[in-house]
């Protein structure tokens, strides 16, 4: 069974960049432009992985991922955050929120499917 992957950011360009690469490696790609999207897409689609952003409209990446964690059935979901916020703040931050890997834009393909693999 093809594992999903849940690709959450608000530009379109990133979410098709970001998408196109995962797919290419097999997986399932489902998207949404922020976190409330995001997590009407999983009320609808169980994903295995979630790739999102740090800063969007209406529900960032931190609220997002806090939402997750406080839901039993996503308590070990795995999370991957991708934003252009570089600041040690920002990373801890994330994790305090609960994201399971922290990448910043730019970063390699080969970095994302790997982490990616690492966590399924």
């Amino acid at each position: 069974m093809e594992k999903r992957i849940l690709i959450v950011d608000d530009c379109d360009t990133t979410r098709k960049l970001l998408s196109y690469i995962v797919r290419e490696r097999g997986y399932k790609i489902l998207a949404a432009s922020n976190g409330l999207e995001a997590l009407e897409v999983m009320a609808e689609n169980p994903v295995d992985l979630v790739v999102t952003d740090l800063n969007m409209p209406q529900m960032d990446g931190l609220e997002f991922s806090r939402s997750l964690r406080g839901q039993e059935v996503y308590r070990e979901l795995p999370i991957i955050m991708v934003t252009t916020e570089s600041g040690d703040a920002d990373r801890k931050m994330g994790f305090d929120a609960g994201v399971t890997a922290y990448l910043t834009k730019p970063f390699s393909p080969q970095r994302l499917l790997y982490e990616i693999e690492k966590l399924l």
